[in-house]
């Protein structure tokens, strides 16, 4: 079992839930009672098709885009799928598809694929308190919880929820968090490494980790937390790792190839 983290920040979640019982099979629907509410001001749609962990498209060709997590993805273009992409939409498959969905859009309700962002829980019979789809998924280790601009009203619950996942190694978090000097390509990932730099600039903070990724904290994220970052501490950040020299021909003196934008405290921890 993995080691506990302590968090960086004072008001994340301290409670440890723990599920009266995990879901027999990788695809089935969570058994444990829900934790993260059901918001007011949605409606009701059908789920057509699934096409991911992570996305639906409604019966009347909306194409949704679930808040608050983040779940592998599958292989396009000759790549392959990446690790539990399958088992994560399968596991969507049987929760949803076919069925009419209760549906929350978030604050910022459109990402820059034209995608509706929204809570979605699942169904029951009156439809009246279904789960939280993003919920079940980081519970069970099948998606990476987020908390991303706006749409970050349940993130202390989705967080306390992927602590089930982590804490026990489930599925992802086998293999989660990459050294940060391992990191090798872009993309969504959770990364532990030693702070070799710390750099504050006007728009907030740039954290170096193991000479590697360089962590970018917004002011805005900064303001939020009470703890100072130091040069030798272990901390685990994630987010979706950028690759400069995609962009920039040459690094400059002294920048990282590859750069995580920090969203939310959350996104980042001690170790």
């Amino acid at each position: 079992m993995a080691a506990r983290h302590k968090s960086l920040f004072p008001y994340e979640y301290k409670k440890a839930l723990i599920a009266s019982a995990f879901f027999v099979s990788a695809f089935c629907v969570p058994l444990a009672a829900a934790e993260c509410p059901r918001l007011p001001g949605g409606f009701t749609a059908a789920v057509a098709h699934v096409y991911d962990g992570d996305t639906v498209r409604l019966s009347d060709g909306r194409k949704v885009r679930l808040i608050g997590v983040n779940t592998p993805e599958l292989g396009r273009d000759g790549r392959a799928d990446e690790p539990f992409a399958v088992q994560a939409r399968q596991w969507l498959v049987r929760a949803v598809q076919g069925r009419r969905v209760y549906l929350l859009p978030g604050v910022e309700s459109q990402d820059r694929y034209g995608r509706l962002l929204a809570h979605l829980y699942l169904p029951n019979e009156n439809l009246s308190d279904g789960e939280l789809a993003a919920e079940g998924l980081v519970r069970s280790g099948l998606g990476y919880a987020l908390a991303v601009g706006a749409n970050s009203r349940l993130a202390d619950c989705l967080f306390a929820a992927e602590e089930t996942a982590r804490s026990a190694r489930q599925r992802l978090w086998q293999q989660a968090p990459v050294e940060a000097s391992a990191i090798a390509s872009a993309g969504f990932a959770v990364v532990r490494g030693r702070i070799t730099r710390v750099t504050p600039i006007a728009r907030g903070t740039y954290i170096d980790l193991d000479r590697t990724v360089a962590l970018f904290v917004p002011r805005s994220v900064m303001a939020t937390v009470s703890e100072h970052w130091r040069e030798g501490q272990i901390i685990v950040a994630r987010g979706w790792v950028v690759d400069r020299l995609q962009r920039q021909s040459v690094l400059r003196s002294g920048q990282q190839r590859w750069r995580l934008n920090i969203t939310h405290p959350h996104h980042l921890r001690g170790d």
